[in-house]
């Protein structure tokens, strides 16, 4: 039977402590979202003027309420996923809806999240079957979208159609400049 010992000093354990310090923030920093957030003065997370807090049910509902939408209270699912680590077409093409709000996924490319899918009540001349999706990581919503189950399948950003049309022409008339 071999036996085998190690001397270290206080130098080295304070060394040692010191670089598991700097990985676990390493590695804090990389998982959490860099660009797109700022603190309101309540304390609130905001992309683009919107308030981006989700940690409870109601924070959920005030959240789609500033879009104009309204929701039945319980969720249809609520489950956690992973984001993609690479972006096919049909993600990237999400993200780029996600963008138009100030939201990016590739900043949580490969992070599990929670997926919260809502009944809408109120969706413009279609009173059944559009749901309302939410993304959310630590408690912030960091993208979601509308979208339909019915007859007439469609998928859009949070905003409502008459805003989309309006923010589609602002859009426009940028890219003509």
């Amino acid at each position: 039977m071999f036996i085998k010992t190690f001397k270290t000093s206080k130098a080295e354990l304070i060394v040692l402590l010191i670089g598991l310090i700097c990985f676990i923030a390493t590695l804090w920093y990389i998982c959490t979202p860099k660009s797109g957030t700022a603190k309101t003065s309540s304390g609130a997370s905001s992309v683009n003027q919107f308030l981006v807090n989700a940690q409870t049910a109601s924070d959920r509902e005030q959240f789609l309420s500033q879009f104009g939408w309204e929701i039945d209270s319980d969720p249809i699912e609520a489950r956690e996923v992973t984001i993609p680590a690479d972006f096919g077409e049909v993600y990237a093409d999400y993200n780029e809806m996600q963008k138009t709000l100030g939201f990016d996924l590739t900043e949580y490319k490969g992070c599990r999240v929670k997926k919260w899918v809502y009944a809408v009540t109120n969706y413009p001349g279609i009173p059944h079957n559009v749901n309302a999706t939410l993304l959310i990581r630590d408690g912030q919503v960091i993208g979601g979208d509308i979208s339909s189950t019915g007859g007439q399948k469609f998928t859009h950003s949070l905003l409502m159609p008459a805003d989309r049309t309006q923010q589609e022409k602002k859009q426009v008339s940028a890219g003509d400049k």
